[in-house]
């Protein structure tokens, strides 16, 4: 495989679309992701979030993520109460921190929400609802940062562990157009926690394990902010060093590093800006596939 492509439509309007094509880079990461992808669709796990186009349109806006959460919440709480609470705005970090804790505190990281028995005889939607929940988190803290394009597919088992030569890959940078692979643990890494000052947090997970979910950007960081954003991992690290001690980690370890690993690189005749404008009109994810 030599390209992917991601392809965005109007939920409106799938007849109408916009082909992202990207190459791929060859790495050894890079092998053990399309083995992720095409074992998504082999096993037809359709894209679990297609809505995850974050500003780039006026496709998720501040009242309609708030309700969504507030809809969300209910209907979990109509099950098995959990939060017992609602949102006002979601720039309340706060709030935000603590609905994300009672997600990990529940669902367990990665696959661990299988053996509880909190899931036992509820109806399949509640921990589709309590997962949704957790990623609108992230819209909302998503909601005034760089243009993304996610893809997820839920269904996927997240048990890939990253090699240590992985971490050699991983780059604080990124690049207008490229894709690279999501963060899949279930709890906040290094760069999550220097950001949010999360005193809800039940832990610190690094990247440790990777799937197919996949993220393009469409951002050129500067070499002053990949320093400054650097300087801020390390300062963590520094300052909660005991705390990782605790958790099995040196400072210098290498499930410590942060970042992203670069998978592909946009392939297009278009400018940044000409990219940016055609992408307004389209609010769906509606493919993902390899060639």
């Amino acid at each position: 495989m030599e390209y992917a492509t991601l392809r965005l439509s109007n939920r409106n309007d799938h007849n109408k679309y916009f082909d992202l094509k990207y190459k791929l880079e060859q790495n050894s990461f890079t092998e053990k992701w399309i083995d992720c992808v095409l074992e998504a669709q082999q096993n037809q796990y359709p894209i679990s979030e297609p809505w995850a186009i974050y500003n780039l349109n006026d496709n998720l806006n501040n009242e309609f993520i708030k309700d969504r959460i507030n809809k969300l919440i209910a209907d979990v709480d109509s099950v098995c109460e959990l939060f017992g609470f609602r949102i006002d705005s979601i720039s309340d970090q706060e709030t935000l921190n603590r609905i994300h804790a009672i997600f990990e505190e529940h669902h367990g990281k990665l696959d661990e929400w299988k053996s509880n028995p909190l899931f036992r005889d509820k109806p399949a939607s509640f921990r589709k609802n309590l997962s949704e929940i957790n990623q609108f988190v992230h819209v909302c803290e998503s909601s005034e940062g760089s243009p993304k394009i996610r893809v997820v597919w839920f269904d996927l088992p997240k048990t890939k562990r990253f090699d240590d030569s992985d971490y050699a890959l991983f780059t604080n940078k990124r690049k207008f157009g490229s894709l690279y692979h999501l963060y899949t643990d279930v709890g906040k890494n290094i760069e999550a926690l220097s950001e949010d000052n999360d005193q809800h947090h039940h832990d610190i997970v690094p990247n440790l394990h990777y799937s197919a979910d996949c993220v393009s950007y469409f951002c050129d960081d500067t070499q002053e902010q990949v320093d400054s954003t650097e300087n801020k991992h390390r300062q963590y690290i520094e300052q909660n060093k005991d705390l990782l001690e605790q958790k099995g980690y040196t400072t210098d370890d290498k499930r410590l590093t942060t970042g992203r690993i670069e998978i592909g690189s946009l392939q297009t005749d278009m400018s940044n800006t000409q990219i940016l404008e055609n992408m307004k009109d389209f609010n769906h994810i509606q493919s993902f596939f390899l060639s």
